[in-house]
């Protein structure tokens, strides 16, 4: 259905107003306070309009009403402007049922390229951390959106099993190494001090006793590669148990000759520069500006920056639309992504890049303190193990990618209505039980298009319309500006809304044409939840 609700309040207003300024148009979430006006969809048009006609926003606010609603009365049940001028749009019934109607129709889906969704590629020095962890779900969500948009998506990880904290790790290992021996042996301040490694080290000594010692050239290489191919196992294991599937691995180690390529080609375009014994690039673009990174040390060795340009040449030769998915700290990486986007002659708005902030982690009322490299620090695993898929997922989508989060693991594992996905995942079996009892089940489905929908009028019944109507745009907003908590926000609000209609309506029992009316409402809201769900990768029981 193109045509829903927030966009073609957008296309009135663009029609009879004009785009001259940027405005929003919000669904109104949630109930409002008592004695509080508030439509199904707000808009601020009338605020930003003021300005530029040096008008009071009430007055340019109520012009704009009078206007549309000379035009387009069907639609549209009331419009009226609220303090300090926003336009509050109320849907007219009649309209609601007639697209209503028209979403019934099938149409087929559009076929929009190859996208390259790179998320987790967690360091792998050690178990995985909660802030990659975090990295996840919204990556993995972004891929689904993207998926559900059209394109065939290629989810990938980035084992980056080279540089200077492989060189840290390597040293820390042959450390514990000789310590589970009962040589002498100081830990580089620097050095991975966690238990994890500890372990590894003794299994080390299990397998070879100390006759290594003497060959720690040799040895030294061979364990921390078989160290980080078992770290490599660990972490897709865990992102599986995430709900997470990767197509593709890429090894930072074996990009050596394309990167090699990479830089080859970007010397011929001129944007290398040797001095101080190293290599660097220096596009002298609007991304970096005057700023140069390394690429290739006074030694001779390659820096990580070198690997990800080859790897996004590589991105960029298959895919259509490219996105990474980076963690707190990362900012400025973004203007080197973008940079190298430039020199390859990839178009910037194909590359998306979202960055997630911290995760704080809180338990028993207190926040968990986490260091990875002193190794006092919870597990995603651990997480995972405390709280579960669904919930874990669910409250790392809770919040804007960029912000900081609290992860509360006490809340996460209640079986309460306190905990949203619990909220959520209980409103769907109600759904589910009320259709099981009625014998609609298995096979037997009702059909949308013989339902009589004018015969639902109550807030509670079309409030639940209003909202399967407004989920496409939701899912579409999504898509384009990667806000996910937009969708764990609509799903709770949804799930509020069924309750409140499941405690005040009556279902079964009614006359024919209105119990087969509302249980085709209670399949609706079933369907609907199970899509935006399906998009975040949480189960939706059909008993609890």
């Amino acid at each position: 259905m193109e045509r829903n609700l927030r966009t073609y309040i957008e296309d009135i207003l663009h029609r009879e107003i004009g785009s001259d300024v940027p405005f929003s148009v919000e669904r109104q979430e949630g109930r409002p306070a008592q004695g509080e006006a508030r439509g199904d969809y707000s808009s601020n048009i009338a605020l930003v309009r003021a300005k530029v006609e040096k008008r009071l926003p009430m007055a340019v606010a109520e012009d704009i009403a009078i206007r549309i609603k000379e035009k387009h009365l069907p639609v549209f049940s009331k419009i009226e402007a609220a303090s300090p001028g926003f336009l509050n749009f109320y849907f007219d019934k009649q309209y609601l049922i007639e697209i209503l109607r028209d979403s019934f129709a099938s149409e087929p889906k559009p076929k929009l390229g190859t996208a390259s969704v790179e998320y987790i590629s967690a360091n792998p020095t050690g178990p995985m951390h909660i802030g990659n962890a975090r990295s996840g779900p919204i990556g993995d969500v972004v891929a689904n959106l993207l998926k559900d948009r059209g394109y065939k998506v290629v989810r990938e990880y980035f084992h980056n099993d080279a540089g200077a904290q492989i060189g840290r790790f390597a040293d820390s290992l042959w450390h514990w190494y000789m310590i589970a021996c009962g040589e002498q042996s100081v830990l580089a301040e620097d050095g991975y001090q966690g238990e994890y490694i500890q372990e590894m080290g003794k299994a080390v000594h299990k397998k070879y006793g100390a006759k290594i010692l003497q060959k720690p050239d040799l040895y030294k290489e061979r364990i921390t590669k078989a160290a980080l191919a078992g770290m490599l196992k660990d972490n897709l294991a865990l992102a599986k148990r995430m709900g997470i599937v990767f197509d593709k691995v890429v090894a930072e180690s074996d990009l050596e000759v394309k990167t090699k390529r990479a830089l080859a080609l970007l010397d011929k375009k001129g944007l290398l520069t040797k001095k101080e014994g190293a290599v660097w690039f220096t596009p002298k673009d609007d991304n970096l500006g005057e700023r140069e990174s390394v690429v290739i040390k006074s030694d001779g060795t390659y820096v990580y920056f070198a690997g990800d340009i080859a790897y996004h040449a590589e991105k960029f030769k298959r895919a259509d639309l490219v996105v990474d998915e980076l963690g707190d700290g990362h900012e400025g990486h973004i203007p080197k992504l973008r940079a190298i986007a430039d020199a390859f002659g990839f178009p910037q708005e194909n590359l998306k890049i979202v960055v997630h902030g911290l995760v704080t982690l809180k338990k028993d009322g207190q926040v968990v303190s986490m260091a990875k490299r002193k190794g006092t620090f919870v597990t995603a695993e651990e997480l995972l193990d405390t709280v579960g898929k669904d919930a874990f997922r669910f409250f790392m989508l809770q919040y804007a990618p960029r912000s900081a989060m609290t992860f509360d693991m006490d809340l996460a594992r209640a079986k309460s209505k306190d905990n949203p996905v619990y909220y959520i995942q209980y409103a769907h079996a109600r759904a589910s039980s009320i259709l099981k009892k009625a014998g609609y089940q298995g096979k037997r489905k009702i059909n949308y298009k013989k339902v009589a929908w004018p015969i639902l009028e109550t807030e509670a019944e079309l409030t639940l319309i209003k909202m399967v109507l407004a989920l496409p745009d939701a899912i579409s907003q999504t898509a384009e500006d990667f806000q996910l908590q937009r969708l764990s926000r609509f799903a709770l609000d949804f799930a509020r809304a069924f309750t409140r209609f499941y405690e005040t309506t009556h279902v079964i029992g009614e006359r024919a044409d209105l119990e087969y009316a509302r249980l085709a409402l209670v399949s609706l809201f079933r369907e609907t939840m199970q899509r935006q769900c399906k998009l975040m990768g949480i189960s939706t029981p059909d008993t609890m």
